[in-house]
């Protein structure tokens, strides 16, 4: 993992390709119907979330976060075989990875939040 980019420039660099992906999208006539910004992003944020979390703790959020996203990976397809009665794998993979797009988002925020107030 590229942890020798100092963590600051990290999230800068995710926010700059955040906007660019935005800029693109809304230049583009022939953007993907179903395509969000936020479903380009997740792997940018997984390596900034690891970047920063490696540097000031010395330990790797990433491992455990994506052991988290599978276990939800597999508690939504319980919940669409058994309680919803159909299994729609096109459905399944959006849901998926729309939730695991939002908690990574939410993710960073915290820990960006988290360490730029003790880093101040």
């Amino acid at each position: 993992m590229a942890t020798s980019i100092y963590w600051p420039y990290t999230v800068l660099m995710v926010i700059l390709l955040w906007l660019t992906v935005i800029v693109i999208k809304r230049m583009m006539t022939t953007w993907p119907r179903g395509l969000r910004v936020i479903d380009l992003m997740v792997l940018p944020l997984w390596w900034s979330i690891e970047s920063i979390t490696f540097q000031v703790t010395h330990f790797s959020l990433l491992g455990p976060l994506v052991c988290m996203f599978l276990i939800w990976g597999v508690a939504l397809t319980i919940y669409q075989v058994f309680g919803a009665k159909s299994f729609n794998l096109k459905k399944f993979v959006t849901l998926w990875w729309r939730l695991i797009g939002i908690v990574t988002v939410l993710i960073f925020v915290i820990i960006i939040t988290v360490n730029a107030v003790h880093w101040i």
